[in-house]
């Protein structure tokens, strides 16, 4: 067993060094221009002086555009022409911080900005350096004033930019109204005060509501109409300010990104990257623009004209006649030209391309290359193409041809298209050096638990073939966005396989059990449609959530807790007096349930009367804080209690911790599990009950098929929740439960464990289960033996091989078109199983649960 121990201690270590090798060449910074831009001499006069740019997080188009918004003053000011609104589509990943350095420096960011997005104390991720167009009112012969209320996201980019700031923390998702009324309650008093140039308004409260109830919650009406007053507020501030000062002022409404239809971000979906856009000022009437406002609902969420987000950028510096940032790739928005001659808008958008050219001449050395013939350039590629419309722009009298604009914008709309494709600046040394490290230890590991572990050659070869399809499988995108039917296929194949083996043995029961298996299986694939092809399409989730199957999600509900309490009752405190046994047993699950009950009020779903009328009265989020602690509390008492108990027995019960710590950990998981999927766990306990008993009657129960089933499981309890290999289904609704505020380690870890619910479960569920096959095939080695060597070996040995295949899909594949939107997420979510799942989980809490059950 040493040795064995000793060897995943030195395999795990030096692959996650190898991972990080790869992750250094794979995701490198993408190279910037520091310094700013040169100040132009001939510059088209400035329409706006001051600038207040409102965020709104997670403000989908249809939020503002459909006629099923309740912002009604801002579509009065788009009918009216004191407005022009857009579709902004934000590039993936579609999360807060790369997102904002689109829409200020106007380039494409580095997917790395996905992973730093939640390290609110993370610096290098800071614009230090760079330019922007904030940085750009700093730059001014008189420097101006900028002030920021919002995301804290904003101060990290910028730090000592802001006159006047006041950050709140992104991450709260619990909070809906505090991280609102903490911007707005700074209006009054900088409204009146005026002395910025630029006002930075950043407002949490949908994003919030979406990812604890989705696009449609109760709630979402109500912020919708809040935000609609903000946006009256500051532009009744922008007709009296230019009234009574002469100062014009521009409004920006934007949404740094949208949301799918569960509510979360950070993939490529329609709803996620449809983000709405709105410039408005009263000076905007005068171009007589008024657009039909509001529009029918489109399923695409594409309202008005889209334009790519970073158009925001030049957009804003060209009306404030400020010079556009260096990195820029945004493109000036053609409907704001009217307020320059024919010769401004010509220079203006000559500015644009000379600032973009720049940035070409950088990344591609063939744009230096001798132009000989512009019209052959043209019929060539993209960027001989652009090389071709570059001498057109350069020839003499080019301002007096019949299309300038037209050209300059064909040659700005092309440099975008090809900038924005452009490969990341792989590091391939570092690549190839992690992965030639993983390949080595990867192989040593697959080869040692082939080699060590005791099963026959049927179970092994099953092992080694299921590995390796799945490994082969991640060299597909469509494959990686589905992969959720790999594992329900593996699962059906699995348990036939175990059908077939009982029928050497005659088993009577085995058939019915079986088709049992299956239906829980079925059950399990529609429970969830997640993926790409058919997310967000109807579902048992979706059905449960309902108005009208309310009393069965909470019928449901209630029969888990019921579950969970006689668990407690037989299982942790049999051995203390049945009075007492039931008073311990349901203190715990009475205030998992009120908790839960009360989580749900608290963020619009629909509960029965009946149960909301027992549900003590919550007057916000210190109630809710006070009552996951009293649940954390119970369940460490438990513990506490269950450890003790253990110590003090006077019946040798070789599996009664495992048992018992595996119950009370069922209580945890269910607290980190929102209320539509709280009834998945008694399918889960269906499925651990009915293949223990499938296993038992087929003879199959050896270490390798445990680990066979708890593999096949765990993967599928993930995707059966609503889990998929997109960021977006990310659920951060339960990572703050008894957590009074943002701290990367408390809220990381409930994050981790709400998401992967399903594969704890499987993994403390298998360890139950090699701890009673030692009590009942009476093997003569320990239980740490088995548990190290046949278990730990084999789930470790698929990990390391899992991780593998996907650093080599990313390094094969770097320059696929889906490379930051399918493999990169999909090299996140396999680093999360390994370290985690795998590290963490199956390793550490596992080896802890068998050693302190043979001690005791």
């Amino acid at each position: 067993m040493i040795p064995h121990a000793l060897i995943i201690a030195f395999l795990l270590p030096l692959e996650s060094l190898g991972l990080l090798f790869f992750a250094r060449g794979f995701f490198p910074y993408k190279p910037v221009f520091h310094g700013y831009a040169p100040i132009e001499s001939d510059t088209p006069p400035a329409v706006s002086d001051k600038v207040i740019f409102m965020v709104v997080d997670a403000l989908r188009s249809d939020f503002v555009f459909s006629n099923e918004s309740s912002m009604r003053f801002t579509q009065s000011l788009i009918s009216s022409g004191n407005a022009l609104p857009f579709t902004a589509r934000a590039a993936p990943p579609t999360v807060t911080l790369p997102r904002i350095k689109g829409v200020t420096t106007g380039s494409v960011s580095n997917f790395l900005d996905a992973v730093l997005n939640i390290a609110e104390s993370d610096s290098s991720s800071s614009l230090v350096g760079q330019d922007s167009w904030l940085i750009e009112f700093k730059r001014r012969h008189v420097p101006g004033k900028l002030v920021m209320f919002g995301d804290d996201t904003w101060l990290k980019l910028f730090p000592g930019i802001f006159d006047r700031y006041d950050g709140t923390s992104s991450f709260f998702v619990s909070d809906f109204t505090e991280v609102d009324n903490n911007v707005t309650r700074h209006l009054d008093t900088e409204l009146k005060t005026s002395d910025w140039d630029v006002m930075i308004l950043h407002y949490l409260g949908v994003d919030h509501i979406g990812h604890k109830g989705g696009p449609y919650s109760p709630f979402m009406p109500d912020k919708l109409k809040e935000m609609d007053q903000i946006v009256e507020m500051l532009y009744e501030y922008a007709e009296k300010a230019q009234e009574t000062e002469g100062k014009s002022t521009l409004l920006v409404l934007c949404g740094d990104h949208g949301m799918n239809e569960i509510g979360n971000h950070g993939g490529s979906s329609a709803g996620e990257t449809a983000a709405a856009l709105l410039f408005a000022s009263p000076l905007f009437s005068k171009l007589g623009s008024g657009l039909r406002a509001p529009l029918n609902a489109t399923d695409n969420y594409e309202y008005y004209n889209v334009i790519e987000q970073v158009d925001i950028v030049p957009s804003i510096s060209g009306l404030v006649g400020n010079p556009f940032p260096m990195n820029n790739i945004g493109v000036f928005v053609p409907e704001l030209l009217r307020f320059w001659s024919r010769s401004d808008q010509i220079k203006l958008l000559r500015q644009n391309a000379e600032q973009m050219y720049r940035i070409l001449k950088e990344t591609f050395t063939s744009m230096d290359m001798p132009v000989s013939d512009a019209q052959g350039l043209l019929a060539g590629n993209d960027i001989d193409k652009i090389r071709g419309l570059w001498d057109q722009i350069g020839q003499p009298y080019f301002d007096e041809t019949d299309d300038p604009v037209e050209t300059l914008y064909a040659f700005l709309r092309l440099s975008q298209n090809v900038l924005s494709r452009t490969s990341s600046n792989y590091d391939i040394s570092s690549m190839v050096i992690g992965l030639c490290l993983v390949f080595w230890l990867s192989s040593l590991a697959f080869r040692r638990a082939l080699f060590s572990t005791s099963a026959d050659f049927v179970t092994k070869a099953v092992f080694a073939v299921g590995t390796t399809i799945y490994a082969i499988s991640i060299f597909g995108s469509s494959l990686v966005e589905e992969e959720h039917y790999f594992w329900y296929w593996s699962a059906s194949a699995w348990l036939m396989t175990q059908f077939i083996l009982s029928a050497r043995v005659k088993s009577t029961t085995a058939g019915l059990i079986l088709i049992s298996l299956l239906g829980v299986l079925s059950i399990l694939r529609h429970y969830h449609h997640t993926g790409q092809k058919y997310a967000g399409s109807y579902d048992i989730a979706q059905f449960l959530s309902s108005d009208i199957a309310a009393g069965l999600l909470w019928v449901l509900i209630l029969l888990e807790h019921l579950l969970i309490f006689k668990n407690l009752h037989f299982y942790v405190f049999a051995d203390v007096s049945p009075l007492i046994a039931f008073v311990c047993s349901f203190t715990p699950v009475i205030s998992l349930f009120s908790f839960k009950m009360s989580m749900a009020l608290e963020a619009g779903e629909k509960v029965p009367p009946v149960l909301a009328a027992i549900t003590p009265t919550s007057t916000g989020a210190d109630q809710l804080l006070n009552r996951a602690k009293t649940s954390f509390l119970s369940i460490v008492i438990c513990m506490v209690f269950h450890t003790l108990s253990t110590v003090w027995s006077t019946k040798r019960d070789q599996f009664k911790f495992v048992r018992g710590a595996f119950h009370i950990a069922v209580l945890f998981l269910v607290v980190q599990t929102s209320s539509v999927n709280i009834p998945i766990f008694l399918l889960y306990e269906a499925i651990r009950s009915l293949s223990w008993r499938l296993a038992a009657d087929s003879r199959v129960t050896t270490p390798l098929a445990v680990v066979l089933s708890t593999l096949i499981w765990q993967r599928v309890s993930f995707f059966a929740a609503g889990n998929s290999n997109s960021l977006a289904t990310v659920d951060l609704s339960n990572a703050y439960n008894g957590v009074s505020g943002y701290s990367v380690i408390p809220v990381g870890i409930l994050a981790f464990v709400s998401n992967f619910a399903g594969p704890i479960f499987f993994t403390l569920s298998g360890t139950l289960q090699l701890s009673i096959w030692k009590t009942s095939s009476k093997s003569t080695r320990s239980v740490e033996d088995i548990f190290i060597v046949d278990f730990l070996s084999l789930i470790h040995a698929f990990h390391a091989v899992s991780l593998l295949a996907v650093m080599g899909a990313c390094m094969v594949l770097r320059s696929h078109l889906f490379i930051w939107t399918v493999f990169s997420p999909k090299l996140l979510y396999t680093v999360g199983w390994f370290l985690l799942q795998q590290g963490a989980v199956d390793t550490i809490i596992g080896l802890f649960i068998v050693v302190v059950s043979d001690l005791l």
